[in-house]
């Protein structure tokens, strides 16, 4: 698999190639050159978020400045496209609750579908030169890549770079057991979703525990994914105060939610 590392290659390497595979995975998805089983708005970000969990594998070693760059670069990337993959976000939760209202003997919310179907090609309208923008931005990125220097990269510092996003980890899961806001576990799952996909690099390691560390992180990620979307789509629908029959929907959905 490419986002693993591989015996045959250096250190260094491996981290190179990885980060490298998934940059230009998000460019051929802008570019449309591939077809995807996903949006082409969630499907790049999933690679953009794999790169990113790769970067901060080698972040002491190529410097400050240049992680940062790359960073902030493949951040802004997403940005481009964050309204767009948060209204299929609702769409998609919405239909997931009307799949099990419906099994249940419950009304359909066709007419609360349809308006979050309007909203989504209203930001699509909007941000339809995402790609693009995202394309040259993703092939600095990709350049940067270049300016590595990881030649000495050893076992211990990339041992010391998982350790760190261990850290990261409880702490924010410490914040969000403290102070329980749907803001505090969203952040506790990014770090978690990030630790999963550095273990998922690192697998051939220790196939067996980090097979079974990895696939506890993933189950962990979907579930606080699953309650973000709830808590998402429920603020959405909680600031809607009308009568119409889309938001007299909402309200009826509020209370399942």
């Amino acid at each position: 698999m490419s986002y693993q590392l591989r015996h045959s290659e250096p250190l260094g390497d491996n981290l190179r190639r990885i980060c490298r595979k998934q940059i230009e995975g998000a460019i051929a998805v802008a570019k449309d050159e591939v077809k995807t089983d996903d949006t082409p708005v969630h499907e790049m970000r999933k690679h953009l978020k794999k790169a990113r969990a790769a970067l901060r594998l080698v972040r002491k070693e190529i410097g400050r400045g240049l992680f940062r760059e790359q960073n902030r670069c493949l951040r802004d990337v997403g940005r481009l496209t964050s309204d767009i993959r948060d209204a299929e976000v609702r769409l998609q939760t919405v239909r997931q609750l009307q799949e099990v209202t419906q099994r249940h003997g419950r009304s359909a919310y066709g007419k609360l579908e349809g308006m979050l179907i309007l909203e989504l090609e209203n930001f699509m309208a909007a941000f339809a030169e995402w790609q693009t923008q995202a394309v040259p931005m993703l092939e600095r990125a990709d350049s940067a890549v270049d300016r590595w220097i990881l030649a000495q990269f050893n076992g211990n510092q990339l041992r010391g770079a998982v350790q760190a996003s261990y850290k990261q980890a409880r702490k924010a899961l410490g914040k969000a057991t403290a102070n329980p806001t749907a803001e505090n576990f969203h952040a506790f799952r990014t770090r978690a979703k990030t630790l999963w996909y550095q273990l998922r690099i690192l697998r051939p390691v220790n196939p067996v525990v980090l097979k079974s560390l990895s696939d506890d992180l993933r189950s962990l990620s979907d579930l606080l994914g699953r309650a973000h979307d709830l808590s998402f789509l429920g603020a959405r629908l909680r600031s809607e105060h009308g009568k119409s029959k889309w938001q007299r929907e909402g309200h009826k959905l509020l209370a399942i939610i």
